[in-house]
């Protein structure tokens, strides 16, 4: 019976073909030629490879389906994680709307504060220049208002 899990690497001597290897060193499997029905001989067990293969693909659809339904959850949990983190950022966008209305406003404010300053020092400045005009047209004596 040959044995592909002999102690000599797979690269220096050359593999049994795969219809004869076998398939699990614990039970020993063959795969025999096609044509061949189920047999037992010296402790080996020959199947027909179709049953093996579907087999191999049963198991190969567990672990897919398996792996499928942790995806779906994890899928599900970022999914659910996404829609609260969507939810936090409205929530502080509409915070941060408010905040920069309340800005606005201020700046509104402090700007037409200082265009009334800036309109009084102006209205103040033309004031003494008309004052002091005035006085000078009717040459008036300061002196005699102290």
């Amino acid at each position: 019976m040959p044995d592909c899990f002999s102690s000599s690497s797979s690269y220096e001597t050359a593999a049994t073909s795969p219809p004869e290897t076998i398939y699990n060193s614990k039970t020993p499997i063959r795969f025999p030629p096609r044509g061949t029905t189920s047999t037992i001989t010296d402790d080996t067990v020959v199947l027909d490879p179709r049953n093996v293969q579907q087999w191999q693909l049963d198991a190969a659809s567990a672990r897919v389906e398996g792996t499928t339904n942790k995806l779906e959850v994890r899928l599900d949990k970022a999914a659910a994680e996404n829609l609260e983190l969507n939810s936090e950022v409205v929530l502080l966008r509409y915070e941060m709307e408010g905040i920069f209305t309340l800005r606005k406003e201020d700046l509104e404010k402090d700007q037409r504060r200082r265009n009334r300053v800036l309109l009084f020092c102006v209205l103040a400045v033309l004031a003494g220049f008309l004052w002091s005009w005035v006085f000078e047209l009717f040459d008036f004596d300061y002196s005699e208002l102290l």
